[in-house]
């Protein structure tokens, strides 16, 4: 299934600073504290609680620190590329382009929102942290060998804002200023009224570029030159559109630090670019190459009795999924006027049938979502709490007509009817549409200009077809022109800058701890910036208000009541048809892959800490299963 733009998916490089967009922050360290006059230096930072890892800590307790190193890490993606610059506006970058950068400071993946230092050797900051420091260990290298200094951080965030990617503009914009105190000391000042909890996390794990490197290039142009990073890994050969290889450094300057024991095991680290799903499934079992997660229940339960699989060459995988989802659906263009009425997007909404295609088409395995935030406690459930409702009554005069009475209705949930009865859908619905000013002429579903609903449908998976034709069957049922476009990843690009589009096929990403990465969702201020996150276009006052409440939580506690409150708001906007989720992540690959014994709960940590066995891989080879 596409995620937010084709061919978005989770990089196969080590998870890396998309996590510093993880939410609101409450700074604490491993059994300090301070007053108010005094300043607190420490190895880490860490979201609501003590840190997990203590100074000196060797590894993190999830990996093997005696993997071994060599072979290679295969995969795939759909789509296209065209550049190897994943911060500007210009090109679709590679998959795990960020990756060869590296951060201040890295997260690990047994514990939510805990930063430890990478480039940077401590973090320093006052109580009411308007401003962090970072001491820089001296040895840190970019590829070339040349050393990662104070200025680097000064002018990747002087790029960043004014010639990086709109939403990066936007949330470096409330960074007052960034100073070298000296070659590997660096100090961030936050303006007035911004949430530091939000900020250190995102100058903590935003990516370093090399001042020197982009003296005689443009940094707002993208690129198909490997640009010099400074991570385990580098770009070793890029096809475009076709694949790319980032090869391990051998001399990587970090690679002894406790943050990367244990990890980087695979020499290289090759992604295959495929134009369908079907294509690159094929691929697959012929040995093309060695490793996928699966979406398709079909496919999973019934795809994968072929020789390879047989002969035990292919290992499936089923791990259980703790994170939230990334918010899967069919998004409405609220930019559009047909959409305006909350009744019309409903009435669509009433028409999905999932139970039908869970037993028909997935077998039953998958589960219907409702929340923004499934798999957490951030969820809305049943009416608001008390002090949900306190937060809902103070921005009560903001939020959008038509969303019933949120201080006191139930959480939104996708009609079922009883017995998943079409006929029942079709009524309800018809009602919705009738009540929002149209009505069945002739077997057309026309408004009050007499014309006909249009409803097209933009996706660029293959897979989605096989729900989304019937779905558009049965809106067909009741009067509506409804239509299927599929697209490549070029067209894709284009029509979602431009908002030329009805209802997208995506999947948002959500974090565990929400925070500013809202605002490029839902935010007013990026409604109408293409391209983002800002699928539906949300722009309501009070929606603005909460996330800023949000951003500003200062507690836990705090946290979760806010985001439930904003995901109860959304579900009652009706901004999407929603898909479903499994409790489980499918994985396949073959039989040369290693893992540790004990996953991290946040990430399947592939390929970061598993490792290659080289002699199995090179009987697969000898035998023909791998090409």
């Amino acid at each position: 299934m596409t995620a937010l733009a084709p061919p978005a998916r989770l990089h196969p490089l080590r998870r890396h600073a998309a996590a510093l967009l993880a939410g609101s922050l409450l700074l604490a360290t491993a059994g300090q504290a301070a007053s108010e006059e005094e300043v607190i230096t420490s190895h880490g930072i860490a979201i609501f609680g003590e840190l997990t890892y203590p100074e000196g800590f060797e590894h993190f307790a999830y990996v093997n620190p005696d993997a071994p190193k060599g072979g290679i890490h295969h995969t795939w993606t759909l789509g296209s590329y065209d550049s190897l610059t994943p911060f500007t506006e210009k090109g679709d970058a590679a998959e795990g382009a960020w990756g060869v950068f590296d951060s201040l400071m890295v997260s690990p993946d047994d514990t939510l929102g805990e930063y430890y230092g990478l480039v940077a050797e401590s973090v320093t900051y006052p109580p009411d942290k308007h401003w962090v420091s970072f001491k820089m260990r001296p040895e840190a290298r970019f590829s070339d060998g040349s050393p990662i200094t104070a200025e680097d951080v000064v002018f990747t965030l002087d790029a960043m804002q004014n010639k990086g990617q709109f939403r990066y503009r936007a949330y470096f914009g409330e960074i007052e200023k960034v100073e070298a105190l000296g070659p590997h000391e660096v100090k961030f000042t936050f303006a007035e009224g911004a949430s530091p909890r939000d900020l250190v996390p995102l100058v903590a794990g935003m990516g370093i570029f090399s001042k020197a490197y982009f003296e005689d290039r443009d940094f707002s142009k993208s690129s198909m030159d490997p640009p010099l990073g400074s991570s385990a890994y580098q770009v070793e050969s890029a096809d475009a559109g076709r694949s790319v290889v980032y090869a391990r450094d051998e001399d990587y300057w970090a690679k002894d630090l406790p943050v990367n024991v244990g990890q980087n095991n695979v020499d290289r680290i090759r992604i295959d670019y495929y134009t369908d799903q079907g294509s690159a499934f094929e691929a697959f079992k012929a040995g093309a190459y060695t490793f996928r997660g699966e979406v398709n229940a079909e496919r999973w339960l019934n795809g994968y009795d072929f020789p390879a699989r047989r002969r035990g060459d292919v290992v499936l995988q089923e791990i259980p999924a703790h994170t939230v989802p990334n918010a899967g659906g069919l998004y409405f263009n609220l930019r559009r006027d047909k959409f305006q009425d909350i009744r019309v997007r409903e009435a669509i909404e009433t028409m999905f049938n999932f139970e039908f295609f869970n037993s028909r088409l997935f077998h039953g395995v998958e589960e219907r979502v409702a929340s923004f935030w499934e798999r957490s406690d951030m969820a809305a459930e049943g009416p608001p709490s008390a002090e949900e409702r306190a937060v809902l009554e103070a921005v009560l005069g903001d939020l959008p007509e038509g969303i019933g009475d949120i201080l006191n209705d139930p959480a939104a949930t996708p009609y079922a009817g009883e017995g998943s009865s079409q006929r029942q859908r079709q009524r309800r619905a018809i009602q919705l549409f009738n009540e929002a000013g149209y009505t069945l002429e002739n077997g057309r579903l026309v408004g009050p200009d007499g014309q006909q609903f249009t409803f097209e449908m933009m996706y660029a998976s293959p897979d989605a077809e096989q729900y989304l034709s019937p779905f558009a069957k049965e809106l067909q049922g009741i009067g509506i022109d409804a239509r299927l476009r599929f697209v490549d990843s070029a067209q894709w690009r284009e029509r979602a800058e431009t908002f030329d589009f009805d209802a997208m096929h995506v999947f948002i990403p959500m974090s565990e701890l929400p925070g500013i990465e809202l605002r490029d969702a839902f935010g007013s201020e990026y409604a109408n910036v293409g391209g983002g996150l800002a699928v539906s276009g949300v722009s309501n006052a009070g929606v603005d208000k909460l996330i800023d409440m949000i951003v500003r939580a200062e507690t836990l506690e705090e946290l979760r009541v806010r985001v439930s409150a904003l995901d109860r708001v959304l579900r009652a906007m009706r901004i999407r048809v929603p898909y479903w989720v499994r409790p489980d992540s499918w994985i396949a690959y073959y039989d040369y892959y290693r893992e540790p014994e004990t996953l991290p709960e946040y990430s399947i940590g592939m390929p970061g800490i598993w490792w290659a066995d080289q002699a199995r891989y090179g009987e697969l080879r000898a035998s023909g299963a791998i090409r």
